[in-house]
């Protein structure tokens, strides 16, 4: 399994409904060794937004070989422009990583010291639901695009900004997007 030590409260939280991440998660969960946390939470994918100076992979302090067999990636189609991480071992989805930014984590897979699950003080914004595959049935706070707050996390995606870095941290992007499932 992969485990992480956070720092602080995350920056954003949300339920994407776009398809490209609720096809990936689908894709991810409905393989024969899934015996992962699921990402998906009312229709959409739960996620949580950690800067990277709040976010340290514990079981990633091996070798860069040995990190990057712990984890694998999905992408939606073959110009897909960033993968979604997974752990080999259960198949959780990880995130989403942004090289210079942070991390967009599987927010169903964060939990507290104490070992019971993260729950966020604040309303859980629906996000895209202009790409849903069913935005009539998506609770309030609910948005046809991400709201101007959020977009910051989302722009380095779009436009596939990552950074390469040669640390522990680097199995956490692929090596070569058109080798990404």
């Amino acid at each position: 399994a992969i485990q992480a030590t956070l720092k602080g409260a995350p920056g954003q939280i949300m339920n994407c409904h776009c398809h490209s991440c609720v096809a990936s998660a689908r894709c991810i969960e409905s393989k024969p060794n899934f015996s992962g946390i699921s990402v998906l939470d009312v229709g959409g994918v739960a996620y949580a937004d950690f800067r990277w100076p709040n976010v340290n992979f514990t079981t990633l302090d091996t070798t860069l070989v040995e990190a990057r067999d712990k984890i694998s990636f999905v992408k939606v189609g073959d110009k897909g422009k960033f993968g979604r991480a997974y752990c080999t071992s259960c198949g959780t989805m990880l995130g989403i990583f942004i090289g210079w930014r942070g991390a967009i984590l599987n927010r169903n897979a964060i939990f507290n010291r104490d070992g019971s699950p993260y729950e966020s003080s604040t309303s859980v914004n629906n996000i895209m639901l202009w790409f849903g595959f069913d935005p009539s049935k998506v609770p309030q706070p609910a948005y046809n695009f991400v709201p101007l707050g959020m977009a910051i996390s989302f722009i380095p995606l779009l436009l596939g900004l990552v950074e390469k870095k040669e640390t522990k941290d680097s199995a956490l992007f692929p090596i070569d997007m058109s080798s990404v499932e």
